[in-house]
């Protein structure tokens, strides 16, 4: 008996098939755990990172403060050379006159004037001799108005000058009234004690030739200075 067979034959496209294994579709597959594992590894760099240079930035503001604090309060002094003085030509001035001007003249007159205010109008060395002073012209016996000092005489005019001098318990001496110009002397008048109270008086014209340092001095005949009276005599 012939064996029955059965053939069944199935017809498709073999071109589509062949394609479809040829291009096979993309599928995309996120893993969104390692994404998200990946941007916070990110930002925690990143956070790092602006914590270190936000840092080193509050380090520094002071030191650049305390910088620019120096720089402002503390001067550099420049070198000498660098530092140039500037020439300043002074106008030129008047040759000033070799005389002397009215204040130097008063100064002078008032240094005088002190100095002859500290001397006094008679020196007494013997207490036998009551008074003595230079003098204008007695009055009645007694002396003149006080001279003041320095004596000033004017030109081409005289000037008599006193010396008086009182003294007591010295009768039948002989004394002396001494005039000295610059240490010379230049006048002595004697005189012989008569009575134990006694008046002496001398006097001396003086000129403008007479100018200098005076001394009027009351000595006995062995020498010995009783008083004195120092003055100046000026133009």
């Amino acid at each position: 008996m012939a064996d029955n067979k059965v053939v069944i034959k199935i017809n498709y496209d073999k071109d589509k098939h062949r394609k479809a294994l040829i291009d096979p579709k993309m599928v995309t597959v996120w893993h969104t755990r390692r994404i998200l594992g990946a941007l916070i590894v990110l930002l925690l760099l990143v956070y790092a990172i602006y914590g270190l240079f936000s840092d080193e930035n509050t380090n520094q503001q002071p030191t650049q403060s305390s910088e620019i604090l120096k720089s402002s309060s503390v001067v550099t002094p420049q070198p000498a050379e660098a530092i140039k003085p500037e020439i300043i030509q002074a106008a030129p001035q008047p040759l000033k006159d070799t005389k002397q001007t009215p204040v130097v003249n008063q100064l002078e007159t008032v240094s005088e004037k002190v100095a002859e205010a500290k001397r006094p109008a008679a020196i007494i060395f013997d207490k036998r001799v009551i008074r003595a002073s230079i003098n204008t012209a007695p009055k009645s016996g007694e002396p003149g108005d006080t001279v003041k000092l320095p004596v000033r005489i004017e030109h081409n005019k005289t000037l008599e000058l006193f010396y008086f001098s009182q003294i007591k318990k010295m009768r039948n001496n002989v004394l002396f009234h001494r005039w000295y110009k610059d240490g010379q002397l230049v006048h002595k008048k004697q005189f012989t004690v008569k009575s134990n109270n006694e008046k002496l008086i001398s006097s001396k014209n003086f000129t403008a030739n007479d100018v200098g340092e005076w001394r009027v001095v009351l000595v006995n005949n062995k020498g010995n200075s009783l008083s004195e009276v120092n003055y100046s005599v000026r133009q």
